[in-house]
């Protein structure tokens, strides 16, 4: 008698055995190999797959995180404004709105259609390459020397704690690109009705937003999205989230450089003073800001916009072939970058903030760090952002007269400091834990 296979087990069995697989790759594999689990997976594709969503993400972030970067994609506030806050409100209602009770269309616990299935699983792929990442990748601390940092330290072995952070700010960084960001551009958007669709928002001339902008149109998008994201969430949440941009900025600067290298030997290569007049013609980038080889000394003005664009628009370009990834990147650099206002420093005056408001109001309580004592470790701000933000105090202050606005916080974005755990810190012999 031959000896039982997995091709040769009954179909039941086969579809039990797909259930066991919890890596999307693997699956995929499998399926693509064997006729007979193929048409196992056939028969219970919509339920394997939503399985296999919560498989993947459970313990590794919220699922409603990625549920809001999903939904929130195309719908820009000012091009629906409706739509937005819906987003937006479900987002920040979320603890509220998981239970029994809760209408299925705002469930932020599981997936509404096969659609939504279908991206949350490439977005976990993206997720996890980025993290995978940033273990080997993330910016050195100024205070340890490169050949300790290297040899030492990467790759980081990241805590439950500081991938959850990371995780939390990427998602949070596409939501906000997705809703107050600028438009990523295909490379037809000059005959793309999509990306002319997405332009319009820049002019502000939506009947919805004239009829909402009131007097202080220029800083209308800052407010709403103070009010309406930022505002909604503790503020060394905000500093996550510039920590891990900032990890962005580095990936763009890479690719930048990259590509002004490129250009430069191009220009060298051919007598035309336009790169658009270059041949041969399959090797010309598209027209946009950087038009001759004098002005790449200006590329690295383009790295925050770039990085403002988002994960997303950073990960399909890391996947692209060398050519096609300068012409995108080209095409989407621009003169203007309204975004990404991440942390507390833009141009937005302190009267139109809204610095706390619910859930995150919670915080700005009398004798706070009690209160964060009864969090879990992912709810409350690190020792390293206590010791950047906070000012001496007593237990009758609340928190946000305990802050210090006026310290300069972006530069320790560079290296990531609101997302390190207490024991990393005392590791790595940070200064910042012999500060007061």
């Amino acid at each position: 008698m031959a000896d039982p296979t997995l091709e040769g087990l009954p179909i039941e069995l086969k579809v039990l055995v797909l259930f066991e697989v919890q890596d999307g790759d693997t699956l995929k594999s499998l399926v693509l190999a064997s006729p007979g689990y193929h048409q196992a997976y056939r028969t219970v594709r919509p339920k394997l797959l939503k399985y296999l969503v919560k498989c993947q993400y459970s313990g590794f972030l919220d699922l409603a995180e990625a549920l809001t970067a999903v939904r929130s994609e195309g719908v820009h506030f000012s091009l629906g404004v409706e739509n937005a806050i819906f987003v937006l409100d479900n987002w920040r209602r979320r603890s509220e709105l998981r239970g029994p009770n809760k209408p299925s269309t705002d469930s932020l616990d599981e997936p509404n259609s096969m659609e939504e299935i279908i991206k949350l699983l490439h977005f976990h792929k993206m997720l996890r390459f980025f993290l995978d990442d940033y273990s080997i990748n993330a910016p050195r601390p100024p205070w340890i020397q490169p050949i300790e940092w290297e040899g030492k330290c990467l790759p980081l072995q990241l805590s439950l704690s500081e991938r959850s952070r990371f995780l939390r700010a990427m998602c949070r960084l596409q939501i906000m690109k997705n809703i107050f960001g600028d438009p990523v551009y295909c490379l037809e958007h000059e005959r793309c009705s999509s990306c002319w669709e997405t332009k319009i928002w820049q002019s502000v001339e939506t009947d919805e937003l004239r009829d909402l902008q009131g007097p202080h149109h220029i800083y209308f998008i800052h407010e709403q999205a103070y009010r309406l994201f930022y505002g909604t969430i503790p503020p060394w949440e905000h500093e996550e989230m510039g920590s891990v941009f900032s990890y962005l900025v580095t990936k763009i600067k890479a690719i930048s450089n990259e590509i002004a290298d490129d250009l430069r030997q191009l220009s060298k290569s051919t007598p035309c003073e336009f790169f658009w007049d270059i041949l041969p013609i399959e090797q010309r980038p598209p027209p946009c800001d950087i038009e001759v080889e004098s002005d790449l000394v200006h590329f690295n003005q383009h790295v925050k916009g770039l990085a403002g664009l988002g994960p997303k628009f950073l990960y399909r370009i890391l996947h692209m072939d060398q050519l096609s990834r300068r012409n995108i990147v080209c095409y989407n650099t621009r003169g203007f970058w309204p975004g990404p206002f991440i942390g507390l420093g833009t141009e937005l005056p302190w009267d139109y903030k809204f610095p706390f408001t619910d859930p995150a109001d919670r915080h700005d309580c009398q004798n706070f760090e009690q209160f964060w004592s009864t969090l879990s470790p992912i709810e409350q701000p690190t020792i390293g952002w206590k010791k950047k933000w906070l000012l001496p105090h007593n237990e009758e202050d609340n928190l946000e007269d305990s802050l210090n606005y006026e310290r300069e916080h972006e530069k320790e974005w560079e290296w990531s400091y609101a997302l390190w755990d207490d024991r990393r810190l005392q590791e790595w012999k940070a200064p910042l834990l012999d500060s007061p």
